[in-house]
């Protein structure tokens, strides 16, 4: 498997939840970087016992969605916008599972600003449109090798996944790595490397959570629990029903 890099940079202080009223009434809730400080990341292989794409899969709460933002960035360079840059109303557009970069939050002076807010609803937007992809095709026996071919190359395209041919330095060696564009662009290829070794997608059968199994996850193939401390809490919970 040839390796998957990505130079990012998360802001330092994290985010803050803040509310926005529309001219309507409604209520949208955007996450507002606490300074302008930031911290270059550096991820430099895709790592399929603990894959980013499904720690966005796996956020339930706005608490969770802000943590994601604070350990790994912002999907896009410009998902961030601060409050007071925000002017007017913000239309709401639904992605698809087929389309997953199209979900999110439009503002009228996006397009001549490059700047758009990011907000927690494209954030889900984005979650479950992934989630479905995930379902799709890595759950067992749900698609044959020629359809998965076909789906995934059609998602890296409309996907419009960037990532470039380059040679790194490391540890006195030359390395030839692919250099993803942005952290989503990192995540959908954490997908389809997950398909290259034939990696398994499942829920945990104690916080369904999902996760991975097989090849190069670290789990064996007919893992029902997505870590040692969900089952140690499922067995706990069997011998509790049983008076021991």
């Amino acid at each position: 498997m040839i390796p998957i890099r990505l130079n990012w940079q998360r802001y330092t202080d994290g985010f803050q939840l803040q509310e926005l009223r529309q001219s309507s009434g409604t209520k949208v809730k955007i996450a507002e970087p606490r300074s302008k400080r930031t911290d270059a990341l550096l991820h430099e292989a895709i790592n399929l016992e603990d894959p980013i794409v499904l720690r966005l899969v796996n956020c339930e709460t706005d608490a969770d969605y802000i943590k994601f933002l604070h350990r790994f960035g912002t999907l896009e360079e410009k998902d961030v916008s601060t409050s007071d840059e925000i002017t007017g109303d913000i239309e709401f557009r639904y992605g698809s599972f087929g389309d997953p970069r199209s979900g999110g939050y439009l503002h009228p002076a996006a397009d001549a600003s490059n700047k758009s807010p990011i907000t927690l609803n494209m954030l889900r937007d984005r979650a479950l449109s992934l989630h479905g992809l995930i379902k799709e095709t890595l759950w067992t026996g749900r698609v044959d090798t020629g359809s998965k071919v076909r789906f995934l190359n059609e998602l890296m395209d409309k996907a419009k996944v960037v990532v470039r041919p380059c040679f790194v330095h490391t540890a006195d060696k030359m390395q030839f790595v692919l250099q993803a564009d942005t952290l989503f662009a990192f995540m959908v290829m954490e997908i389809t490397a997950a398909h290259e070794a034939e990696a398994v997608a499942t829920s945990c059968e104690r916080c369904r959570k999902v996760f991975l199994t097989g090849p190069l996850t670290g789990r064996r193939s007919h893992a029902k629990y997505c870590s040692d401390r969900c089952r140690v809490a499922a067995m706990r919970t069997r011998n509790a029903a049983k008076g021991k």
